[in-house]
């Protein structure tokens, strides 16, 4: 983030003082692309992602148990869906040599690759939480204390 705000600061410092520097903006947009895609893995890993607890909690303990690993397979079935998209974008970008056309030509290509070594990871992360999540659903339930008949 603080790579992003520097590039910033000199695209509107430069241009403040008639000399822009030609891709700035540009760049900022890609360093903040790579924060994005490189730190869903670690929220996935904290589960920071958003969700709608209310309604999980109010279950009882099985049904909850067994929404979570639902919603776990379906994260799951969705990043790897989003993961093969972006993967076949990347290659094309590079087969293509993709880039942003300006004064200054600025490759795509190597953004959408880091995009897809992010995707990777977080897709690693959810699945990693499903595994987690289907342990928890086979746990047995007890209700009382241990040594309690």
């Amino acid at each position: 983030m603080v790579a992003m705000m520097v590039l910033l600061v000199i695209d509107i410092i430069s241009r403040t003082m008639g000399r822009p520097v030609q891709g700035m903006a540009e760049l900022s947009v890609f360093v903040m692309m790579v924060v994005i895609y490189l730190g869903m893995a670690r929220c996935e890993e904290n589960r920071e992602h958003v969700r709608l607890e209310i309604v999980i909690n109010a279950l009882p303990t099985p049904a909850r148990k067994f929404m979570v690993l639902f919603f776990h397979l379906l994260a799951s079935a969705t990043v790897g869906i989003i993961l093969y998209a972006v993967a076949q974008n990347a290659f094309s970008s590079y087969r293509t040599n993709e880039a942003l056309e300006g004064t200054v030509e600025l490759r795509i290509w190597p953004i959408k690759f880091i995009m897809v070594i992010g995707l990777v990871f977080f897709f690693i992360q959810t699945l990693i939480n499903t595994v987690d999540a289907a342990r928890s659903f086979r746990k047995p339930q007890t209700d009382h204390p241990e040594g309690a008949k």
